[in-house]
């Protein structure tokens, strides 16, 4: 019976199997490699850009609050204050331009309330001389005459549209002194119409 012999250029069965599965382990190890390098420098590389751009963001943000802080709000406030005060300042000449026309009103009101005092004294002394020259009483008559004079001197009836001659009246009860003492009455009366009739000129100018 004829043995068989093993050919030496073929390799074990065994042998040429475990070579095929140590060049698959092989092959199956570098694959994996190569797909693992690729996407991580990608990452690397979106990681940094993402971060600069947040960086970037937080420094404009921070900026932008920094301006706002350190000069809009100040600059603001700066404008509501000054505005305040323009608005207070406008209040104030307002009030004294009112208070400025009050005074004026008043000072008016208080000339012509003396006025009236002066012209109510003429007016007594008046009627002291007409009834001085009823009774015939010439110390008496000349006084009060007088006293009408010297009050009609310094009276500021001012420029009424009916301003009366006073000074006058009182020349002309003079001039019929001592003989006339009719007319010398009838001049007293008119002059102290003529007084009568200036008081309402001012009580309706007031």
């Amino acid at each position: 019976m004829a043995e068989l012999k093993e050919n030496p250029s073929t390799p074990p069965v065994n042998a040429t199997a475990k070579m095929d599965a140590e060049k698959k382990a092989k092959e199956t190890m570098h694959k994996p490699e190569i797909k693992k390098e690729t996407p991580v420098k990608k990452n690397t590389f979106f990681q940094k850009a993402l971060r600069q751009i947040l960086l970037a963001v937080l420094l404009l943000a921070i900026g932008a609050g920094l301006v706002f802080f350190l000069v809009h709000q100040p600059a603001t406030k700066e404008y509501n204050a000054q505005k305040e005060e323009a608005l207070r300042l406008q209040n104030i000449e307002s009030q004294y331009n009112t208070l400025q026309g009050d005074y004026e009103d008043l000072n008016t009101r208080h000339d012509v309330a003396v006025t009236l005092v002066n012209v109510y004294q003429i007016q007594n002394n008046v009627n002291i001389a007409r009834i001085a020259l009823m009774e015939g009483n010439e110390t008496r008559l000349s006084i009060a005459l007088g006293y009408v004079e010297a009050d009609i001197g310094t009276l500021d009836i001012g420029d009424f549209p009916e301003k009366i001659d006073l000074n006058s009246r009182v020349t002309a009860v003079k001039g019929y002194l001592p003989n006339n003492t009719q007319k010398a009455l009838q001049e007293l009366n008119a002059l102290f119409d003529d007084l009568l009739l200036l008081a309402n000129n001012l009580e309706i100018t007031e």
